[in-house]
């Protein structure tokens, strides 16, 4: 365990003592403290604690998270895919609803551990508290904090190689498979999904450059698929009129 991270659960250790709350609400408790007082600190002297958009912008994006965001997003497209197929072919409203609601919170458990997963290792990195809720869209620290669960902290640790805590589940695995692009990490899979998007919301040919940021070897299977799309959207159109 890293040091502040013992200190943190010392801490709550100590606070359940006194008060006799849970470990957990204990534990959240200090991580609230924390915050408080680092905002605090920010407010008398803003250079004085954590780190600015300023420190990262000639920094490259880790590729780590780059690939975090390619696993999960396969799979809440994958379970938005399943969600929309329900109503396709059942015709049990009944069923519908249990199992359409199923794979929309599938999709969503996928997209709050992402957001948290990535959060987590902003914190982590020295992202100031102020920047963190600016960026989640939320004003208090609490609504910050909501998104650290143990299984985004399990999932962090597998993606930056630290140890595995001692009541993971699955997520740790999953991380360290993403850091190396290996196991539950399928990036061929995950290219297949950013072709066909990229070809279904790609602002091309309106914009020429739309996909020169793209590898080379994924631009071309993107402007291949295009004319399918387009001729597809164009029977759509047709069968409307």
């Amino acid at each position: 365990m890293k040091p502040h991270n013992q200190a943190r659960a010392n801490a709550a250790r100590r606070r359940q003592a006194e008060t006799g709350e849970p470990y957990a609400a204990a534990l959240q408790a200090v991580r609230l403290d924390r915050l408080r007082r680092l905002d605090d600190l920010t407010e008398a002297d803003p250079s004085s604690v954590g780190r600015t958009p300023e420190d990262f912008h000639k920094l490259p994006v880790p590729e780590v998270l780059t690939e975090l965001v390619r696993y999960h997003s396969h799979r809440i497209v994958k379970y938005l895919y399943y969600a929309m197929d329900e109503g396709r072919w059942n015709q049990d409203f009944a069923e519908w609803q249990c199992m359409t609601l199923y794979k929309l919170t599938d999709a969503l458990e996928h997209l709050h551990l992402l957001i948290g997963t990535i959060s987590a290792y902003l914190r982590n990195a020295g992202v100031q508290p102020t920047f963190l809720r600016r960026y989640l869209q939320v004003q208090e620290d609490r609504q910050v904090e909501g998104y650290f669960t143990p299984r985004v902290e399990e999932h962090l640790a597998g993606l930056t190689g630290q140890e595995e805590p001692a009541d993971a589940v699955i997520w740790h695995h999953v991380g360290s498979d993403i850091a190396n692009r290996s196991g539950w990490c399928h990036p061929e899979r995950h290219d297949a999904l950013e072709v066909v998007l990229h070809a279904f919301y790609g602002n091309y040919p309106d914009d020429a450059q739309a996909f020169d940021h793209l590898p080379t070897a994924l631009e071309e299977r993107v402007l291949a698929l295009i004319p399918l799309v387009q001729h597809m959207n164009t029977a759509d159109h047709d069968a409307v009129d």
